[in-house]
């Protein structure tokens, strides 16, 4: 069993995260759109079944992953599959300005590079910034709904 799993094989966030974060994982376990929970250092605390759907690796599998890791795995990727810069995502954006951001951009998945329209939510409480949301769904390469 790895750190931070209960006997069932169910990650269990660390009792220290801030409510926000904890109430927002329980938000994103029952919604049926790929969702992704970063807390305040960046690192990958949980991502939904709809999420492991598209990057094809549960996270169950995986556990908290750091940026790198992410990012190495899994993207963000430019149309060229090179790594999008830092600047421009929407999680950067969302947690510079403290307000959604949304963009396209491609991730790996077990059918390659895959095209997503993302968009991130900060999640902002009263001791301050805890992480952010960051939703995410495929959508055809030639931009067609």
């Amino acid at each position: 069993m790895s750190k931070g799993m209960s006997e069932s094989g169910v990650d269990e966030m660390s009792p220290e995260q801030p409510l926000e974060l904890i109430l927002a994982r329980n938000l994103v376990s029952i919604i049926s759109v790929a969702a992704a929970l970063i807390d305040v250092s960046g690192r990958v605390v949980f991502y939904n079944d709809a999420a492991a759907d598209v990057v094809g690796t549960r996270f169950e599998d995986t556990g908290p992953l750091t940026r790198e890791q992410w990012t190495a795995d899994t993207g963000p990727f430019d149309e060229e599959g090179r790594p999008m810069p830092y600047d421009e995502l929407p999680l950067t954006i969302a947690v510079r300005e403290g307000r959604p951001s949304y963009a396209r951009f491609r991730v790996h998945s077990d059918r390659g590079l895959t095209l997503v329209e993302a968009g991130a939510l900060p999640l902002i409480g009263p001791a301050g910034y805890h992480g952010a949301v960051i939703l995410f769904w495929p959508v055809p390469e030639n931009g067609a709904e």
